[in-house]
């Protein structure tokens, strides 16, 4: 199966016997997307950086938005547009949802890549701290921080990928497309981590793209998520969410 051509056919299959529900509550913050089912589901998604992309609301996608139920909002994760995506990815993990029981810890799993080259897609400050904690050697690629200690420009990206043991990525790898391009170039890898918020529980379907880990946060709390992500937290410093590692084939 050609993955790259199938990834959303796999997510709309997979979403096909899911429950639907109307949504109570839509938030987009400025690190992360919130949605709250009115039958009490709720879940965390990913917003694109503003300081690579303006975020400009568009009337037509607000109303959208507005009126449509879990389903009609998972729909939206083909689209390329940074306020439809963001309530697409929080509404992709309220539907296909990781089991907070199984998976690992973070920091329990990423001992894997210690000593290897690492090339990461995106300068995260909250996350560059871990990397180092894990004894990665991280090359980070952005645009915005070129410059800085192991910073480049993400056109040296794709050259940095063939030279690097494990790479890691985030949901904007598959809001541009480039992670569906790559599947042949991840597969030679000894690893490639995608993280979240925002990752639908379709791992088979990640699998055949490449991607081995899957780096999602899980939490309970939904008052304590929502008014962390409402007042502009990043899910990475959210004391109700805790991080979890799954591999290829487990959810």
């Amino acid at each position: 199966m050609n993955y790259s051509d199938n990834f959303f056919s796999l997510l709309s299959e997979a979403l096909k016997d899911i429950k639907d529900s109307k949504v109570s509550r839509l938030i987009l913050g400025w690190h992360a997307s919130f949605i709250l089912a009115e039958d009490g589901r709720a879940g965390a998604g990913f917003v694109p950086d503003s300081r690579i992309e303006p975020h400009t609301s568009r009337p037509v996608h607000t109303v959208s938005l507005l009126s449509s139920t879990l389903k009609e909002l998972a729909g939206l994760y083909v689209s390329p547009f940074p306020q439809e995506f963001a309530a697409a990815s929080a509404a992709c993990s309220v539907l296909l949802p990781f089991d907070d029981e199984g998976g690992q810890y973070l920091d329990a799993v990423m001992t894997c890549a210690r000593g290897d080259r690492v090339a990461v897609l995106g300068y995260e400050r909250d996350l560059v701290p871990f990397m180092r904690d894990w004894g990665w050697r991280s090359a980070f690629f952005d645009d915005r921080y070129a410059g800085r200690q192991d910073c480049f420009t993400q056109a040296e990206f794709s050259r940095a990928v063939h030279d690097a043991e494990w790479v890691w990525l985030s949901p904007e790898a598959i809001r541009d497309r480039w992670l569906l391009s790559t599947q042949n170039i991840l597969r030679e890898k000894k690893g490639c981590f995608l993280q979240g918020p925002g990752i639908p529980a379709i791992t088979e379907a990640f699998a055949g793209l490449g991607v081995t880990h899957l780096v999602v946060p899980t939490g309970h709390e939904c008052s304590k998520i929502e008014a962390h992500i409402s007042a502009g937290g990043s899910t990475w410093l959210c004391e109700a969410l805790k991080w979890r590692v799954y591999t290829s084939g487990e959810n």
